[in-house]
Order: structure tokens, then C-alpha cells, then sequence
């Protein structure tokens, strides 16, 4: 928790940090510890699903229709999340930011900063959040690997109005 809210120390690590072989295109995808700990989530929620359905074709307990149901919708979430997990990317290309279908010119940025949003009831994460000329705002979750590169490409080119 401590991590999310130490600003200063990450306006000293921005600041020091150079950025090596200046490349056309980024990808930042999901950081190691967040996929790691959603895996080891699916891999529970796989065998809960996995067993029920063992014990259901063994005999050993009767697959009712709800029991059925749940598995599918069991094995139909966590397929769909692995899948959003793994091919999760932002890409920084041309001075502009591209996250799933969105495409935010670097140029139409009026503001940015960096929050500590509440994700659900109980969770806490660190979010981007960037306001357009024409006034949408957009949240980027920072769940992403190398964000200091990141946040540098995003001040190198927006100044002042990135606030962190």
C-alpha cells in the first residue's frame, strides 16, 4: 500500500531515468506479479470446476442442471479472463497511446495524472488518468511492466501537464 502512495519517490525515479535506444513503438503488457497471482486465481477456479465435474462423470455425486451450469460459467470466465490477461498491451507508437480500441493522441492531451483509484469494494491500484481537449476522461489501469518507461515516453512528450 505504501508502494501505491510514495509520489515523490517516483517523481525522483522519472526524472533520473534515460531512456536507451529511442525506438518508434512501445508494448507495455501486464507486469509478472499481477499474471502470476490472476494464473495462480484461474488455476484454483479451473480445479474447483475440473473436480466438480470429475466427481459428477465418476458417479461419486449427481451433476445437477446448476451444478452444470456453474461449471461452464466457471470454465467460460476464466477462459475469457486468461485471455483479456495475456493479450492486455498498450502500445505507445507515433505520439499516440493505443489501449484496446482507444487511440489517444499525445497532442489532445490536456492532462494527466497519476491516482490511487479504488478498483472494487476492497482493492486499491494505480491508474493513469488523462484528460482530452474535448474533456473525456480516461483511466488507464498501471498494472503494465516497465512504467517508468512508460510515464517517461508520456512526459517526454506532454510536458508539465503530466502530474504525478
Amino acid at each position: 500500500m505504501n508502494n501505491l502512495i510514495n509520489t515523490e519517490n517516483l517523481k525522483d525515479k522519472i526524472e533520473k531515468y534515460k531512456i536507451e535506444d529511442e525506438k518508434n513503438k512501445y508494448i507495455f503488457r501486464a507486469n509478472l506479479k499481477y499474471m502470476i497471482s490472476s494464473s495462480i486465481f484461474f488455476i484454483i477456479l479451473i480445479f474447483i470446476a475440473g473436480y466438480s465435474l470429475y466427481k459428477g462423470i465418476a458417479g461419486l455425486e449427481k451433476l445437477t442442471p446448476i451444478k452444470i451450469t456453474l461449471i461452464i460459467i466457471l470454465f467460460g470466465y476464466v477462459s475469457v479472463a486468461s485471455f483479456l490477461l495475456f493479450n492486455f498491451k498498450i502500445v505507445i507508437e507515433n505520439n499516440e497511446i493505443f489501449v484496446k480500441n482507444l487511440c489517444i493522441k499525445m497532442s489532445d492531451i490536456e492532462r494527466a495524472s497519476v491516482k490511487v483509484a479504488k478498483i472494487s469494494s476492497t482493492k486499491v491500484d494505480k491508474i493513469l488518468e488523462i484528460v482530452t481537449k474535448d474533456k473525456k476522461k480516461i483511466q488507464i489501469r498501471l498494472n503494465i511492466n516497465n512504467e517508468l518507461l512508460f510515464f517517461k515516453l508520456i512526459q517526454n512528450q506532454i510536458g508539465e501537464k503530466l502530474n504525478i
